[in-house]
């Protein structure tokens, strides 16, 4: 009877063990946190901030208060662990509207959360903002195009770029249609 108890007891253990095993693989809670933001508080989740002065309108995932400044924080579902272009634009943008409706300092240091789309496994990675003068000039950029005022069309030297493009009717009116 005793060896019974025994080998429950053990499998008890053992299945309490993979629990937390699988928990922590999974990325349970906020474990991914990086060192610079594990004792952080967060501030802001999923709120929306309004730059008036500015024009822009930033949606921002998380944000998190350490020492009097806030540090931004974007979640992405992907296949690669990959920071990209827009994603540095997009925080950056969070960076200024924030900034200017709280009135707190928010650092030019972000990070994007990937999940792997496949396997669920996390990976926190570290990017640099853009400033001021460089999130306005592409503003003023994006406006110009908008506006079609650009200066030069070029199209894609791949086609697959084509296939996802808010331009490609622009494009085809002017370069004629392209297989995609």
């Amino acid at each position: 009877m005793t060896e019974v108890a025994i080998v429950v007891a053990i499998g008890l253990l053992a299945a309490i063990a993979w629990g937390r095993l699988g928990r922590l693989r999974r990325g349970s809670g906020e474990s991914w946190r990086p060192l610079a933001l594990r004792h952080a508080e967060l501030a802001f989740s999923e709120q929306t901030f309004r730059s008036h002065r500015y024009g822009l309108v930033a949606r921002l995932d998380r944000a998190y208060r350490q020492d009097g400044t806030l540090t931004l924080v974007e979640y992405k579902t992907r296949r690669f662990f990959v920071v990209y272009r827009s994603d540095v634009i997009e925080l950056s943008v969070q960076r200024i509207a924030l900034s200017e409706v709280i009135g707190e300092p928010v650092s030019i240091d972000a990070y994007v959360l990937v999940q792997h789309a496949t396997t669920g496994k996390r990976r926190v990675l570290p990017t640099q903002l853009l400033g001021l003068d460089e999130v306005l000039a592409l503003k003023r950029r994006r406006q110009v195009i908008m506006e079609r005022r650009a200066v030069r069309l070029m199209p894609a030297r791949s086609t697959g770029l084509c296939v996802g493009c808010a331009h490609l009717c622009r494009c085809q009116d002017e370069f004629g249609d392209r297989e995609v």
